[in-house]
């Protein structure tokens, strides 16, 4: 009964599985997860003739309950899948998801490097190596033979690559491999996952049975689509199949860098996708429309969250969204959230030293952190999550010995960005040394249902709490009283967080324009070619004339006595 080939179905069709998974209660302590099997996996007999869009295949008669029984669905999900465009259905029954590449003119190139050094080898990095569960990056080129993709044909897929050389990675590509890395291990800190690109044992990809704890997912990261014929899709996924007894067979998911982009934010980004969907994630999409972009710099994870500074694991809380299901639930079926690393009384705080950071990690809406410390002079303490990629809007909160507030930070903006997303207290305390509690809460901006607003939660992920203290101040003041919001921190930062397009060819001048307390302001990243940058008072003057079309980001920093704040601007050029 199909509606077209495999081949026509791929050459249109764009990545990212986008099976629901039935509703959950909260994820419970890391232990064996439950199996999720999905029947007949053998597939003994074919059902369709020839891959069929999820719709159509429903519409010519064949059963809802089939594809429920067969994909392990309830009858909403099988509605919600239907209603999607990007919903298949193989030759025996399983779905899968084709998901749309990001328009041309959105792509990204290369990022900026990563703002800690990227490592010689990127392909041994692993974020929870101790971990049974495994999320393998695969960049280096794989062959795949006998798996339900392409009818069981030998898929032979190249390397990740920017340039034309597919045999060695340059320090751009190694650069993006590294932030894709980042990226995905950060979406996914809150659970007992390793996501790693040193190539495991297959057994560590294969689950045999309900007692195998070691199992996961390859992720395939290559230039084109080797499954059918070429495409600007992002990739492919199969829905549910992530810890699913002898599913084998249906991995692995598929990354196209010609329809993502190179930049290794972005291919982060979809990756993490189309795990989600393998973990038995749907679209996050709204009535109109199979993804939501989101809006104001943040945007949800399974719906199109390309280019976008905060993204979210999400629960359907913004306008019009047609898909309430709980992310972080579904995923911790199968990956169960990790033990609290540090206790949120602050009768049991953990010692925090100055000078000595101290990591840690948000891993549900309710898990708040405390540390206590010494302090006196002038004194900044600051949380923070991995600057470009964190997914932790941090919040704040200084107590006294008794419990009560002295001070809550909890830095906001328009558009969401490293300064809005950290938090520091920065005070002139009394020269005598007294004892307080910092307690580090994930955070959301205004209301949820409002355009580009989003609650604490998806505000999950690694952070790192610092102390500095001691220092001198011009005018000591007396005990701190109770406030709201504190600090010059906010007075470092950005007025300009947009730039106009630049068309090849023409003279362009533009104005990155800060305000605060600035001692340096800098392009921390090359422009593209053609262009320079200089400093004029309040403002980075970007100026000269750019050669040719292009899409791309760099990076600027402001720096002042007490931190600094980078922000990353994309530039669009028009012919």
């Amino acid at each position: 009964m199909g509606v077209r080939s495999f081949r026509v179905l791929v050459a249109r069709a764009f990545v990212a599985a986008t099976v629901g998974a039935a509703a959950i209660g909260a994820p419970g302590a890391a232990q064996a997860a439950p199996t999720t099997g999905l029947l007949d996996l053998t597939c003994a007999q074919a059902l369709l003739q020839q891959t069929t869009r999820l719709s159509a295949a429903l519409q010519s008669g064949l059963s809802e309950a089939v594809v429920r029984l067969l994909n392990n669905l309830t009858g909403d999900q099988v509605e919600h899948l239907a209603a999607d465009s990007t919903s298949w259905l193989d030759e025996c029954g399983r779905v899968f998801v084709a998901d749309e590449g990001i328009e041309p003119a959105q792509r990204v190139t290369a990022d900026p490097a990563p703002r800690d050094a990227v490592p010689t080898d990127v392909f041994t990095l692993s974020s929870r190596p101790g971990s049974t569960r495994t999320i393998y990056l695969d960049f280096d080129g794989a062959t795949y033979s006998g798996t339900r993709w392409k009818s069981g044909a030998e898929i032979v897929s190249p390397a990740y690559s920017i340039d034309a050389d597919r045999a060695t990675f340059s320090e751009v590509e190694r650069a993006q491999v590294y932030l894709a890395w980042q990226t995905v291990a950060e979406d996914y800190a809150p659970f007992d996952v390793n996501v790693t690109t040193l190539r495991p044992d297959p057994s560590a990809l294969t689950r045999t049975s309900s007692a195998d704890l070691t199992y996961g997912i390859p992720v395939v990261v290559s230039p084109t689509n080797s499954v059918g014929t070429g495409c600007g899709c992002g990739g492919l996924s199969y829905v549910g199949i992530f810890g699913t007894v002898g599913a084998t067979d249906y991995q692995p998911a598929w990354i196209f860098t010609n329809g993502s982009g190179t930049g290794g934010y972005n291919v982060g980004q979809i990756i993490s996708h189309e795990v989600g969907h393998t973990f038995g994630l749907s679209h996050d999409g709204t009535s109109q429309a199979s993804y939501y972009a989101g809006a104001k710099g943040w945007a949800p994870i399974m719906g199109a969250s390309y280019n976008r500074r905060a993204s979210h694991w999400s629960t359907g809380e913004y306008a019009d969204a047609n898909n309430t299901e709980d992310d972080t639930a579904i995923i911790a079926r199968t990956a169960p959230v990790v033990a609290d690393d540090h206790a949120s009384s602050p009768s049991a705080a953990t010692g925090l030293t100055a000078g000595t950071p101290v990591a840690g990690t948000i891993t549900t809406r309710t898990d708040t952190d405390a540390f206590s410390f010494s302090a006196y002079g002038r004194t900044a303490l600051t949380v923070s999550g991995p600057a470009g990629y964190s997914d932790l809007d941090a919040r704040l909160t200084i107590l006294s010995p008794q419990g009560a507030t002295i001070a809550t930070v909890d830095p906001t903006a328009d558009v969401s960005d490293d300064a809005s997303m950290a938090a520091t207290w920065l005070v002139d305390l009394p020269a005598t040394a007294a004892s307080y509690v910092a307690v580090v809460d994930g955070t959301g901006v205004g209301a949820p249902s409002e355009v580009g607003r989003y609650s604490d939660y998806g505000s999950l992920g690694a952070y790192t709490v610092s102390l500095s203290t001691g220092g001198s101040t011009a005018t000591p003041l007396a005990t701190p009283t109770t406030s709201t919001t504190t600090t010059s921190v906010q007075a470092i930062a950005f007025v300009t967080t947009r730039l106009p397009r630049a068309r090849a060819g023409a003279a362009y001048r533009a104005a990155i324009r800060f305000r605060g307390p600035v001692s340096e302001a800098r392009v921390d990243w090359r422009l593209p070619r053609g262009l320079k940058w200089k400093v004029v008072d309040d403002r980075i003057v970007i100026h000269g004339r750019v050669r040719a079309s292009s899409a791309g980001r760099f990076a600027t920093v402001l720096s002042g006595q007490d931190r600094s704040v980078r922000r990353v601007f994309r530039l669009v050029v028009r012919r």
